[in-house]
């Protein structure tokens, strides 16, 4: 049985990466089997998730050699954390790996909001270009605010 379960879309080059190191499950449709994934972890020590994987009482009895779950994102709200603490099992989100994307989409998104663009994109998708409506509102010289929550 693998030490490390993977039940989530991961990068391929990540996977290679641990399986270098320890014997792997990467098994992406896992997160839609609950049975074979509860069989799955039996012996592992470490889960990989994403945000559907519920990591929850059910899943911590059938993995007693559990020690971290890894989450792929930074959203906690699929991982009992309480259940998890109390089968000393360590919960390890991956705060801050998307932070420059996530800061880059919104700083491209203000600008497309700005322009119209949003409203615009069944228009534009028809074959229309409604140059007065995505014209006139440029954000050279403007002041922009951002208040936001978190690392990003």
């Amino acid at each position: 049985m693998a030490d490390i379960v993977i039940t989530e879309f991961m990068a391929e080059s990540s996977v290679v990466a641990l399986s270098a190191d320890f014997d792997v499950r990467y098994a992406p449709e896992l997160v839609d089997d609950r049975s074979t994934l509860l069989a799955a972890v039996a012996d592992a020590r470490a889960v990989v998730v994403r945000n559907r994987t519920l990591v929850d009482d059910e899943l911590l009895a059938a993995a007693p050699r559990l020690q971290v779950v890894a989450r792929l994102g930074v959203g906690l709200d699929n991982i009992d954390l309480a259940a998890c603490d109390a089968a000393g099992v360590k919960v390890r989100p991956a705060t801050g790996a998307n932070a420059d994307a996530v800061a880059e989409y919104v700083a491209a998104a203000g600008m497309l909001l700005s322009r119209g663009v949003f409203s615009s994109s069944s228009r534009l998708l028809g074959g229309e270009w409604p140059r007065e409506e995505l014209t006139g509102r440029e954000v050279g010289g403007r002041r922009l605010g951002l208040v936001g929550f978190g690392d990003i």
